[in-house]
């Protein structure tokens, strides 16, 4: 080997003193997704419903396995007006009910890449105001900057953080404004 390299421990480098705690916060944060799903699923589907979820992902899990075609993902088939309520800071709103927000939803329980959150089904009824509109936001985990089309924050509607292990940042729930209604003052 050349003096003027250093030595290293060449395949066994995964076997250092750090890699263990890497491997158990991945394994950690794969908990917390299943737990996070798990209790978003029985609080919107019940014992039942969240049941034949678990036995469908598991059969879906053990079938055969198919070459998957590029399909185009279609948009909800919601009116286009429906979408665009052209929200401004002060205006009145009124959260759908979780039946009419949970239609809005693909399979992944998003609304055009948009996470509806566990815990946000007990703000479902409530009336508020809007605080602020959404049209950019920088992404922690990678540092990308997104727009957001769409979307509010509500006054005082933050996340309490008991679905996700006591959490305490307090951030906002960003809400789509297919999931609102305007109310006349």
């Amino acid at each position: 080997m050349p003096s003027d390299k250093k030595s290293c421990h060449g395949h066994f480098d995964c076997l250092r003193a750090s890699s263990g705690s890497r491997r158990m916060a991945s394994m950690l944060k794969n908990l917390q997704k299943v737990r996070s799903y798990m209790v978003w699923h029985l609080e919107n589907m019940g014992f039942w419903g969240t049941f034949k979820v678990v036995l469908s992902r598991i059969a879906k899990a053990f079938a055969p396995r198919k070459r998957k075609r590029k399909t185009v993902v279609e948009d909800n088939d919601l009116p286009a007006d429906e979408h665009v309520l052209n929200l401004r800071p002060g205006d009145l709103v009124e959260v759908k009910s979780a039946e009419e927000i949970l239609a809005t939803l693909d399979k992944t329980r998003r609304h055009k890449g948009l996470l509806w959150m566990t815990g946000m089904r007990k703000y479902c009824g409530e009336r508020y105001r809007v605080y602020k509109r959404l049209e950019t936001i920088l992404l922690e985990s990678n540092g990308e900057i997104r727009k957001m089309k769409n979307t509010v924050l509500l006054e005082g509607v933050m996340c309490d953080g008991a679905e996700f292990c006591g959490c305490d940042r307090s951030c906002f729930h960003f809400w789509r404004e297919v999931w609102l209604r305007r109310v006349p003052e």
